[in-house]
């Protein structure tokens, strides 16, 4: 899977950074609604209509472990269509990922 990212600072309270909400942008209903299939059984997923895109929102802990899961969810919901991406934003930072 390529990746694109564009850095933001990370926000901190007493030298410790805040990890906000995972946060997944798709073009497509379909490609939000197989990623949010993939995370399933894990609470606080939501997937919402935001303008002309789909946004699967997951509140929550945001561990290495589960950073690994979600973007194992995203490849699986773009496999297939090279021209189809996602934009995850994690800890102030958007990565733009690639189908295969």
């Amino acid at each position: 899977m390529r990746e694109d990212f564009s850095a933001a600072a990370a926000s901190s309270a007493n030298g410790q950074a805040i990890r906000s909400p995972l946060r997944v942008r798709f073009e497509q209903e379909g490609h939000a609604a197989a990623c949010a299939r993939q995370l399933h059984g894990i609470s606080g997923v939501q997937v919402q209509a935001d303008g002309g895109s789909w946004e699967v929102g997951i509140e929550g802990e945001n561990t290495e472990q589960f950073v690994v899961r979600l973007l194992d969810a995203v490849r699986k919901a773009l496999a297939g269509e090279t021209t189809a991406f996602a934009l995850v934003t994690l800890d102030g930072r958007e990565y733009r990922l690639y189908g295969e």
